[in-house]
């Protein structure tokens, strides 16, 4: 599913900031899928930080798994609702998401775009002409690092809790991780400049 809240392509292909949706903007929920706009709740201080990264005034487009369409729990009009919800609200704080992808399919049916396969970040790449080997993802799972690096995207880690010299995470080792919403913007600028760098 895809949700264009700007359309185009840019005439010469630049980076972008790809943004991972349950744990990175609003909370994941314990052992359950957010099924409505009510349960829909902002992660601390993502808001401002969405804010800030605006500022970069690259396109921030939204990669995200939501196999609860595929299970039969969630319609993809529900999901398109929920979407313009939270698009309503970012946009009230100044936050303009250029677009949204969803994969809704089940994990069982094998789908190219499920996360940790790139399918959709190549999907938003071809839709705006996107240069991924300068974009940034960020995502709180080891699956959004996978799909970063297949699409040739550097991940950016992002989440409360996470112990990057824990044994039990080794893969996050060597990551850039901003353990706060308060953090996200230093993080992602400073990875920003050093893709710029190497290109």
């Amino acid at each position: 599913m895809r949700i264009l809240f700007s359309t185009g392509k840019r005439s010469v292909g630049g980076p972008a900031i790809f943004i991972d949706r349950d744990g990175v903007i609003n909370c994941r929920r314990a052992d359950d899928y957010v099924l409505d706009w009510s349960q829909f709740v902002f992660m601390p201080d993502i808001r401002k930080a969405l804010r800030d990264l605006s500022s970069l005034q690259l396109p921030m487009i939204v990669i995200s798994n939501q196999s609860a369409v595929g299970r039969g729990l969630l319609t993809p009009a529900a999901l398109q609702d929920m979407t313009a919800q939270m698009q309503k609200t970012l946009l009230n704080d100044g936050v303009c998401l250029t677009a949204v992808y969803f994969c809704t399919h089940a994990p069982a049916e094998g789908c190219p775009c499920r996360k940790p396969k790139p399918g959709l970040l190549h999907a938003a790449a071809a839709d705006f002409n996107i240069d991924l080997s300068r974009s940034i993802f960020i995502g709180d799972s080891n699956t959004d690092i996978e799909a970063a690096r297949a699409a040739g995207c550097q991940p950016v880690l992002f989440g409360p809790g996470l112990n990057p010299s824990s044994d039990q995470l080794d893969w996050v080792k060597g990551l850039p991780i901003a353990l706060t919403g308060r953090e996200l913007f230093g993080v992602v600028h400073s990875r920003m400049r050093n893709r710029r760098k190497l290109s």
